[in-house]
C-alpha cells in the first residue's frame, strides 16, 4: 500500500473524530474506540509518533476492558521497536 493511503486514512479518521460529541466515550463507545484505534494504526504506519501517542492516550484513558487496549499496546510497542528505544 502506498504511504499516502495511510496519510489519507488518518485524515479521514481525524475528520470522524472531530464530529464526535463532547461525551462520545460514553454515548458512542464502540465508534470512538474504532476511530481512535484506526487513527493510531495509521500513525504507526506512517511513523507519526506524536499523534500516535495522542490517540493512544485517549484509548488507554477511556477503554472499558483490557481487550480494548490490546491494539494500542501493540502499536506503542511497535513504535518503540521501530524507533530502537526498546
Amino acid at each position: 500500500m502506498d504511504m499516502s493511503d495511510f496519510i489519507s486514512a488518518r485524515k479521514f479518521f481525524e475528520f470522524g473524530i472531530s464530529f464526535l460529541s463532547q461525551n462520545h466515550w460514553v454515548e458512542e463507545y464502540n465508534l470512538s474506540l474504532s476511530l481512535y484505534d484506526n487513527a493510531a494504526k495509521c500513525c504507526l504506519s506512517i511513523g507519526d509518533s506524536e499523534k500516535l501517542e495522542r490517540f493512544s492516550t485517549q484509548v488507554l484513558s477511556n477503554a472499558r476492558s483490557f481487550e480494548d487496549k490490546l491494539n494500542i499496546y501493540y502499536f506503542s510497542i511497535s513504535a518503540l521497536c521501530h524507533a530502537s528505544l526498546l
